[in-house]
């Protein structure tokens, strides 16, 4: 019995004979050597606070066990731990869980990139069912790529209210793009983006194109959707979705004037039937998008009409995390600005290249208090975000709210299977949060930021072929790699060093340059 798409396994019974004939023993050893080796590769060390430790160890336990490479499956909501969601598959994929095994282990990376690429011809249906071009990915996927969220949700017996995550969740496919540009700059593998990522990216550009509508104002417009903010549906110009959607446009054309200087990569061109008229009219459409930023305040309002609703802030209602449309009611809910989960906090998160620093922090200090952290999702962007504006005391307590929601049942739903994004984003919260580690143009910038507590904070990544092993302290960062590769410390230049060990140190609040202390 062979999966679709998968010719290159062994039936079941000749898998089952070579087991046999190995005996128990000697499976047993080939196993504890694979997970050594797996953990060798992405384990996170924190010295200084044990249960910070756990819930690292715990996420990462999961997120090895539910990933794999075949290219057919992805990854749950719920992993295989539970019957929640139905196995479906979600952004949380793309978002949460990705970026780990970007890091750590590329061939998971890009197998959970392929089974979008083997879905793409549904997603191209249900973008043109719903009148558009290229491709809408389902909100919730499942084996044939086809649109699997219910459309009423059963609240009695006799009362139905409609469910619309299905048909206005539209950000997904500027998610999956995101995920494929962001797969390529870790690993700067142009293969992948000739035969997959362009795919991707390309045909999600044209949805994007043909999505939005000009107005009176001369601007353009997305209309009718949800944002990550699951408490306001049907929206206009929601700040998230029109960034990524801008990005996703830009991108496309970057993509193409990329691959076009390979002779090889024309060949993806011609199949996906690209013209120099579209990429000028996606490069148009970008610059006509727009995004809710007042450069006045630094603040991007979450949609339009956001910042005229009710103000009621979360953080004076209850404990977060909680429910708010349980508190106030659905109605009362989305006549407010009390949020669900991290939404206009994930465009610094996802491009914080757009996203200067002071900008990331006034829209932190507006929408922090107004979210209830409804979503599992939320509590881990949050520690992130917080660690790179310095706010270390308050990342350091949504790192604990995040880890608290699977070993603690915070949210009194694990009966249900765990929450793989929450584990995703714990990992993200820990390497990219207090590691500030992230791609930036062709180097790897890393930036410490540790809790006062935590003495010591080592992980390794994987960057583009080469093997870097991170180790910070309060005032010294030491970066081991197997190979030259260009890296960049603190806000410093990106430089490139060559195998070995290097050291920075850090004084007066800025980062001395690596320099080598033990050659490779």
């Amino acid at each position: 019995v062979r999966r679709p798409g998968a010719d290159s396994e062994r039936p079941v019974d000749q898998v089952l004979e070579s087991a046999d004939r190995q005996g128990v023993s000697k499976l047993l050893a080939s196993h504890a050597a694979a997970w050594e080796k797996r953990w060798q590769r992405a384990e996170v060390v924190i010295e200084g606070d044990p249960d910070a430790q756990k819930a690292l160890n715990f996420a990462l336990y999961h997120l090895m066990s539910a990933g794999e490479s075949s290219g057919y499956a992805s990854i749950g909501a719920r992993g295989l731990t539970g019957r929640g969601y139905h196995g479906h598959v979600f952004w949380d994929t793309e978002v949460f869980m990705l970026p780990f095994f970007m890091a750590t282990h590329p061939p998971t990376a890009r197998g959970l990139l392929n089974y979008r690429h083997r879905l793409l011809p549904a997603a191209k249906a249900k973008a043109a069912s719903l009148g558009y071009k290229g491709a809408l990915f389902p909100w919730e996927s499942a084996d044939n790529g086809e649109e699997r969220t219910p459309k009423w949700i059963t609240v009695t017996p006799s009362k139905q209210v409609p469910l619309l995550s299905g048909l206005q969740e539209q950000h997904i496919s500027a998610d999956v793009a995101w995920a494929a540009w962001q797969y390529w700059r870790w690993s700067g593998n142009d293969e992948f983006l000739a035969a997959c990522g362009a795919d991707l990216i390309i045909e999600t550009a044209r949805f994007w194109a043909s999505r939005a509508t000009r107005r009176r104002d001369g601007r353009l417009h997305i209309a009718k959707v949800i944002g990550p903010d699951e408490y306001h549906q049907t929206v206009d110009d929601n700040a998230f979705t029109n960034v990524l959607a801008r990005w996703n446009l830009e991108q496309a054309a970057n993509t193409v004037e990329y691959l076009s200087d390979s002779e090889a990569s024309k060949e993806s061109l011609s199949r996906l039937g690209v013209t120099q008229a579209e990429v000028r009219r996606w490069r148009r459409t970008a610059s006509g998008l727009v995004d809710g930023f007042d450069p006045s305040t630094g603040l991007y309002e979450q949609f339009a009409g956001f910042f005229r609703l009710e103000e009621i802030l979360a953080a004076k209602m209850a404990e977060r995390p909680f429910p708010a449309d349980l508190f106030l009611g659905a109605k009362r809910t989305a006549r407010s600005q009390v949020i669900k989960q991290a939404d206009v906090l994930m465009i610094a998160h996802m491009l914080p290249e757009l996203v200067p620093l002071d900008i990331t922090a006034a829209n932190y200090r507006y929408y922090e208090p107004r979210t209830s952290h409804g979503s599992s999702l939320s509590p881990a962007i949050h520690a992130l975000i917080a660690a790179r504006i310095g706010a270390i005391d308050e990342a350091n307590a949504y790192f604990r709210m995040a880890a608290a929601i699977d070993l603690n049942d915070e949210m009194g739903n694990a009966s249900q299977g765990i929450h793989m994004a929450s584990l995703g984003g714990l990992w993200q919260a820990a390497v990219a949060g207090f590691g500030g580690t992230r791609v930036h143009d062709d180097a790897l910038r890393i930036d410490p930021h540790l809790p006062g507590h935590w003495t010591r904070l080592a992980f390794p990544v994987l960057f583009r072929g080469v093997e870097l092993y991170v180790d910070a302290t309060a005032n010294s960062l030491s970066v081991t790699v197997s190979d030259r590769v260009k890296i960049a410390i603190g806000d410093g230049p990106a430089t490139a060093v060559s195998k070995g060990r290097h050291l920075a140190r850090l004084a007066n609040g800025a980062w001395s340059r690596l320099e080598q202390v033990v050659p490779g």
